[in-house]
């Protein structure tokens, strides 16, 4: 399964950003082209990264090409795409309060428009040439110069995002805005540092010339720490042997942040759970109770900054195991449910 992925990110690629200098692939031609023949003389080591590939199928030639120019990377191009895609969603919302650095990174914002969906690898070229025999030879390639350029200019301009980040959460420690933006910042310097991992294939005085932010683990670090700096005290009115309060901190401290039930804190989350029973009928044997929880989220000024209202139906022939049941769902709600869904949404449009 993982080798047709790969093919078909491959494919994809060739269509997308692959093009065509001279190669014949209609019809056979008299002579075969120089790169086939020698490939180096055609494109030297020294200015161009160049494989060719052969097979009796042209898509299948042409594919094998790819895959070996990718190779060559000993990147997870895959991954590389991944994390592309992710930062222009966020890079597509322009209107960003926060990251003013989009407004002075359209270059890079624009490259990541046109490349977003395909494997990653910028500026590659391609031939491919069929001999009177069927035989179908392709080749991909990169010239160092020209692709060190543009990759260059793009961890330039990451590095003016990632900067602007961290200088916005320096200017309010303890949030989750602070911690937000250092969150999107390892989003950015994950994919900065497979293009740094790229240009020292392509330039190898690169290895050199590192990103004045380090490398993805150090921005990890901060975020960790501005996680850490995030407290929550977590009250919930009506809560059972605080079995919601305990659910409420497991699922904000495997996230980073620390909790309490008083104290100082940097945000107040109050809840109420309520338990109901529910009659359906008198031609129903089971027992049923809905469960009903409501939360609020404030910051250290007073201000709500986000809420949650979720509710469910648990039935059971005992009316105890009904009630268990209706509490196990909303413990679940709160950590892999619709409010684990809505509180990663509040965090996220922190960025907008």
């Amino acid at each position: 399964m993982e080798k047709a992925l790969a093919g078909l990110l491959l494919i994809m690629m060739w269509a997308s950003c692959a093009t065509s200098s001279g190669g014949n692939a209609g019809a056979a031609a008299e002579a075969a082209p120089l790169w086939v023949t020698d490939r180096n003389a055609a494109f030297p080591d020294s200015r161009w990264l160049c494989v060719v590939e052969s097979d009796r199928d042209k898509n299948t030639a042409q594919a094998a090409a790819l895959n070996a120019l990718a190779r060559v990377f000993r990147t997870d191009i895959l991954a590389v795409t991944n994390a592309y895609q992710e930062f222009a969603q966020v890079a597509a919302g322009s209107g960003n309060k926060k990251i003013a650095a989009f407004t002075e990174s359209k270059d890079f914002a624009q490259e990541v428009t046109t490349t977003s969906n395909i494997t990653g690898l910028i500026g590659v070229q391609s031939d491919v040439w069929t001999a009177k025999d069927g035989m179908s030879h392709a080749n991909a390639r990169m010239n160092r110069a020209e692709c060190a350029a543009r990759y260059s200019a793009m961890i330039r301009e990451n590095e003016k995002v990632i900067g602007l980040l961290k200088e916005e959460a320096a200017r309010s420690p303890g949030t989750f805005d602070a911690f937000e933006s250092l969150n999107f910042a390892l989003t950015v310097a994950v994919v900065t540092d497979s293009f740094q991992s790229l240009l020292e294939v392509l330039d190898s005085g690169a290895t050199s010339r590192r990103p004045n932010y380090g490398n993805a683990d150090a921005v990890k670090l901060l975020v960790q720490e501005a996680a850490r700096s995030v407290i929550i005290t977590v009250q919930v009115q009506d809560d059972v042997s605080d079995r919601i309060a305990k659910a409420f901190a497991a699922f904000l401290e495997k996230k980073g942040f620390r909790t309490n039930s008083s104290g100082a804190n940097s945000y107040l989350l109050a809840a109420k759970l309520e338990l109901e029973d529910v009659a359906l009928g008198n031609n129903q044997p089971n027992k049923f109770v809905r469960y009903l929880l409501t939360a609020g989220l404030k910051d250290g000024d007073g201000k709500e900054v986000f809420s949650y209202s979720g509710n469910g139906r648990e039935g059971h022939v005992s009316e105890s195991e009904a009630r268990q049941r209706a509490l196990r769902a909303a413990e679940a709600s709160i950590a892999s449910g619709v409010f684990a869904k809505d509180f990663d949404a509040y965090l996220v449009s922190l960025l907008k």
